[in-house]
């Protein structure tokens, strides 16, 4: 009776413990300048603690590691922080001015590759 009680105990334990953390390897394209940086934010919900990476802005492309992200479902949102001012700016009539791109992924991999293209709404 003891090692069904005790086999039960450590079976719910592990059962608890085997969430998959994985590294997400998110690139992105189309940034229009050098300056800033490129910020990356993985959330599943948004009750969920988010997952954070960042990169140097360089004209063209970057690849960012966000590490230990644990859901099967996300959601990711990148945007071109040109001025580092950590927050999205828009215009007066309220466009975004600086590159943005959003997705819902559901990864297939401990470790998977998305690919992100910014879309900047306003041209300076």
């Amino acid at each position: 009776m003891k090692r069904i009680i005790i086999t039960s105990i450590l079976a719910l334990i592990f059962s608890c413990s085997s969430v998959i953390a994985r590294t997400i390897i998110v690139k992105v394209s189309n940034i229009r300048g050098e300056k800033g940086n490129i910020l990356v934010m993985a959330q599943q919900g948004k009750e969920s603690k988010p997952v954070y990476g960042m990169a140097k802005a360089e004209k063209g492309t970057a690849v960012i590691k966000l590490e230990n992200v644990e859901w099967d479902e996300f959601d990711l949102s990148v945007f071109h922080d040109e001025n580092d001012n950590w927050k999205m700016d828009f215009s007066e009539d309220k466009k975004p001015v600086e590159g943005y791109a959003m997705k819902s992924w559901k990864p297939k991999q401990d470790e998977e590759t998305v690919s992100l293209k910014l879309y900047y709404p306003t041209h300076e």
